[in-house]
C-alpha cells in the first residue's frame, strides 16, 4: 500500500537531529516529490539513538501517477487552546528578541494580530498558531528561539514540535494552512499579499510594512497550491529564502496555470547573504553596517 509520506528509498543520509551522526533517513512527499522538513525522519542507529519523527496526517495514495490520495478529515483545536500558555510574555524568548527593536505597543499589536502564544514545552518557547481563512485553528507550531540572536535553537536538536503532540491528542489529523491567513478577510481582493517562509519573518515584516498582508509557509515544502488556494483574486508576491528562488519559481509556473496571480521576487538572490538567509537577515545586516 502506498502512502503520501515515506522514508527516502535512496542511499542518501543526513546528520541526525538527535545524535548528529550522518545516519538519518528523511521522509519524502510523494505528491510534491521533495523532502519534508529536516526533522522528519528516522536514524539508522536504532539501538544507540532511536530517533524517529513521523509526519502527521499521512494519507493513502489511490493513484501515484495521478497524484490523487484519500484525505482524512482534518482536525482543529478549540479556542481555549490559544490561551493554554497564558498571556504573560515576559519569559517568551521570541518576544524578548522583538523587545530589542520595537516598543511595547507595537509588540502587543503583533501578538494580537498573529495570535502568538506561549508554551512551557521548552522554557521560553513560542506557539505560532495556524488559523485558516475560515478562522479554524488548524495547528500550533511550537518553536524555541535564542532571545539575543533571534535564531532558532537547533542544538542539540531542532526545537520544533506541534501542540497536538504536546497535548497528546493522538487522533489529531494535521492539515496545515499559511501562518497569518486568518487576517485575509481584513484585506480586499485585488490587494497585495506577501509570502515568506519563516513565521518570525512574516511578523517582523508586518511591523515594517503594515500596508501589506504578510504570510508564512513555515517550511520550503509548504509553498504549494494546496495552501495558497485561498489567495485566488489577490496579487501575491513570494520572497523565498536565498537560493530557493529557482525552486519556488518552478512551483509558481504550476500555480499560475491554476488561477493564482503570483510572482517570485529574486531580491535576496542578488545580495551578499549566506544560503538560507531571509528578508529579516538582509535588514539586520544592512542596519549593522
Amino acid at each position: 500500500m502506498n502512502y503520501r509520506y515515506y522514508l527516502d528509498r535512496s542511499s542518501k543520509k543526513f546528520p541526525c537531529p538527535n545524535c548528529q551522526k550522518k545516519t538519518f533517513v528523511r521522509y519524502m512527499d510523494a505528491i510534491e516529490n521533495n523532502y519534508l522538513e529536516a526533522n522528519f525522519g528516522r536514524c539508522d542507529r536504532e539501538s544507540k539513538c532511536g530517533y524517529h519523527n513521523k509526519p502527521d496526517g499521512n494519507q493513502r495514495i489511490i493513484s501515484p501517477h495521478a497524484g490523487t490520495f484519500i484525505r482524512p478529515e482534518a482536525s482543529f483545536h478549540n479556542e481555549d487552546s490559544l490561551h493554554i500558555g497564558g498571556n504573560d510574555f515576559n519569559g517568551n524568548h521570541f518576544i524578548r528578541y522583538l523587545q530589542k527593536f520595537y516598543d511595547r505597543e507595537t509588540i502587543i499589536a503583533a501578538i494580537e494580530k498573529f495570535r502568538i502564544g506561549n508554551s512551557n514545552h521548552w522554557a521560553g518557547a513560542t506557539v505560532f498558531w495556524q488559523i485558516n481563512e475560515k478562522l479554524q485553528i488548524c495547528a500550533g507550531k511550537v518553536m524555541l528561539y535564542d532571545p539575543i540572536t533571534g535564531k532558532r535553537v537547533k542544538d542539540p536538536y531542532p526545537h520544533i514540535n506541534w501542540m497536538h503532540k504536546v497535548l497528546k491528542l493522538d487522533r489529531f489529523v494535521l492539515q496545515q494552512c499559511l501562518f497569518g491567513i486568518h487576517n485575509l478577510g481584513l484585506h480586499p481582493e485585488g490587494s497585495t499579499v506577501c509570502i515568506v517562509e519563516s513565521e518570525k519573518t512574516a511578523i517582523i515584516m508586518s511591523i515594517r510594512y503594515p500596508q501589506f498582508l504578510w504570510l508564512a509557509t513555515g517550511s520550503k515544502s509548504n509553498f504549494k497550491h494546496e495552501l495558497l488556494k485561498p489567495l485566488k483574486g489577490y496579487h501575491v508576491i513570494a520572497f523565498p529564502d536565498k537560493t530557493e528562488f529557482e525552486n519556488w519559481s518552478k512551483k509558481v509556473e504550476v500555480m499560475t496555470k491554476r488561477g493564482l496571480s503570483i510572482r517570485v521576487n529574486p531580491f535576496l538572490e542578488h545580495r551578499g547573504l549566506e544560503e538560507g538567509a531571509d528578508l529579516v537577515d538582509f535588514f539586520a545586516q544592512k542596519e549593522a553596517a
